[in-house]
């Protein structure tokens, strides 16, 4: 076979194969659009149906059957109509959701697609029935960050306080999981389990996941923060976490442990007790911040000058006579750059 055969051979195959392709694409694409036909008619139809259960319609009134293809659609709208209404307006809704046998039908759904897996979730915590919990529980793990918090979510509607203790432990160990999706789901539990569970968790955990889930608890509940804050100040916990305590401190009856921390080993400790004693010291700390002016650690120095500069009656004046005094350069040299920041920021002597 001659070398010109061979190539209109394989010209000819490339062209089937290339036509065999686009058949392909075309197919798929009819279905990917016939599907999306189909859901938008079910969650119309479905929407419709949900509006006049909220409406008040008598339950007897309302469809129960779920044709084949509209499950989707319909999960979808119930899903969106959820989140519109405020939760004790929800009543009517989880009747019908239980007339439709949703758990059932969702649970089919949880091992199927990414799309599908978190739509089942979604819909397993409006409808608020306990059975889901043991159907959600497993998605906790779930390898995607999205539907384990969703299963997060959906768990604190059906059970708040089994939620939280599950929840919480895994905080630290899904780094994939973003602190406003976290922090979302600790503040719309109602019954404030997550104070709790995460109060008890601080006491007991590590250093690292101390500090993640200080920040937590300090945002949702800064009143029950300062009380774990001031426990772990008194105790004898890694300086990860006493730098953490400090950052959240807002307490001025802790400022005795703040100003021994001044002369902490670690320089990170140094840098937040300033900075925690420039927001809630007095003019009479000036003496005690003075000397960290000097400190080997250019962090600490320039924590320090900020935190004098923001001492009541002592401001950028006091920081400024302090400079005048100093024989150390690095602290005349950090004092120059605060008062030209803070000037800069229009902030007056």
């Amino acid at each position: 076979m001659s070398d010109v055969t061979i190539a209109k051979w394989v010209a000819l195959t490339t062209l089937c194969l290339a036509l065999v392709v686009l058949l392909a694409i075309l197919v798929l694409r009819r279905l990917a659009d016939a599907r999306q036909r189909r859901d938008r008619a079910a969650y119309q139809r479905w929407q419709a149906v949900f509006e006049r259960a909220l409406a008040g319609d008598a339950l007897s009134s309302l469809p129960t059957t779920v044709d084949a293809g509209e499950l989707a659609g319909l999960l979808e709208a119930w899903n969106a109509l959820h989140e519109r209404i405020a939760a004790d307006q929800a009543q009517p809704l989880r009747a019908l959701g239980q007339q439709l046998a949703l758990s059932g039908r969702c649970a089919h759904l949880l091992r199927g697609s990414y799309h599908d897996r978190a739509l089942a979730v979604i819909a397993l915590g409006h409808l608020q029935d306990k059975q889901g919990f043991a159907l959600v529980e497993p998605l906790l793990h779930d390898r995607s960050p999205i539907v384990s918090l969703c299963a997060a979510r959906a768990l604190s509607m059906i059970d708040p306080s089994q939620a939280m203790s599950r929840f919480i432990p895994l905080i630290v160990d899904r780094p994939e999981w973003t602190p406003g999706h976290v922090a979302r789901i600790l503040n719309e539990n109602g019954e404030h389990v997550a104070v709790r569970e995460l109060s008890n968790a601080l006491l007991h955990a590590s250093a690292e996941t101390s500090v993640k889930l200080l920040r937590f608890l300090n945002d949702i509940d800064a009143q029950q923060a300062a009380q774990v804050v001031r426990r772990l100040l008194h105790e004898p916990v890694d300086d990860q976490v006493l730098s953490a305590c400090l950052q959240v401190l807002h307490d001025r009856n802790d400022l005795p442990r703040v100003r021994q921390l001044l002369a902490a080993q670690r320089w990170h400790v140094r840098m937040h007790a300033a900075s925690a004693l420039g927001r809630l010291g007095t003019a009479e700390d000036q003496a005690l911040l003075e000397p960290l002016l000097a400190d080997p650690v250019w962090w600490v120095r320039y924590r320090a000058a900020g935190a004098v500069a923001a001492l009541p009656d002592v401001g950028l004046a006091g920081l400024q006579a302090i400079q005048a005094r100093m024989s150390d350069r690095f602290g005349r040299d950090i004092i120059a750059q605060v008062v030209a920041e803070k000037r800069m920021a229009g902030q007056s002597a």
